[in-house]
């Protein structure tokens, strides 16, 4: 995945998402499967202003595979205001294998740490759209739905960074935290080491900062720790998409439970 302060051009995201410029989907969908286009949904959104600045695709195993496969694509919109250090986004998926029904999520880009979060259900409900129809009034809808919603994402965010959490609440938050990435735990991460801030701008009891400090390392890895040999490894960053965005909206969904 590309992190940029600027916006993606049509070339870059050919190279970085080359299934979101497929013309037509796999042969093994069915009957029922209407195509539609990653591309085509990129250029009415950017009518309404929505620009894409990082984009990703799934590995495939099959280079035949490369052109369907799944990506996700993160846009912002410049007439949308910052929400304190991060920038409103709107996270989009979709393949063209059959797979995976075209979804909306919203997100957010923290400019400190140049890192995508992605927001809980709970707060904006993903839109689905399943491969049978589209049309440009209906994303325009789910546009403005989207917009309609960065209020209540501002007192969320003011909310996380008006509550202060002692020791005790820090490390319980932690352990919960590690659960959204390991179901079963894992013993081998440091809870302490999950808090400590990578930069001098984290540090502070505020649950908004212990929330991006947590998240950050779970999504992007980095954690040094011991592994079941006494070997010292670091811990890999979530590259798969599905996961990202589960793991992403399941650390969301946690600082809900504190406001």
């Amino acid at each position: 995945m590309t992190n940029t302060q600027n916006s993606l051009t049509t070339d870059t995201l050919r190279e970085l998402v080359p299934s979101a410029f497929a013309t037509t989907h796999s042969k093994r969908v069915s009957n029922k499967y209407t195509f539609i286009s990653t591309a085509t949904v990129l250029e009415d959104m950017n009518k309404l202003g929505w620009k894409p600045y990082q984009a990703s695709q799934r590995k495939s195993r099959q280079s035949q595979d490369a052109m369907f496969t799944k990506h996700m694509i993160r846009l912002r919109n410049d007439d949308v205001g910052k929400i304190g250090d991060s920038i409103p986004e709107v996270v989009l998926t979709n393949s063209h294998d059959g797979r995976n029904a075209f979804t909306l999520h919203a997100g957010l880009f923290r400019l400190v740490c140049s890192n995508g979060l992605v927001i809980a259900d709970t707060t904006f409900e993903q839109v689905k759209i399943k491969h049978q129809w589209y049309n440009f009034e209906e994303i325009r809808k789910i546009m403005d739905s989207m917009l309609e919603v960065v209020p209540k994402v501002i007192t969320q965010v003011t909310n996380l960074n008006n509550i202060i959490l002692n020791d005790d609440q820090q490390i319980d938050f932690a352990e919960k935290a590690l659960l959204t990435r390991y179901p079963k735990g894992n013993d081998r991460l440091n809870v302490e080491d999950l808090l400590s801030p990578v930069r001098t701008a984290d540090r502070g009891n505020e649950l908004w900062k212990i929330f991006n400090v947590i998240q950050e390392k779970l999504i992007k890895g980095g954690l040094v720790f011991n592994d079941k040999k006494e070997k010292m490894q670091k811990l890999r960053p979530i590259i798969n998409i599905d996961r990202r965005i589960d793991v992403n909206k399941k650390l969301w969904g946690l600082t809900e439970a504190y406001v």
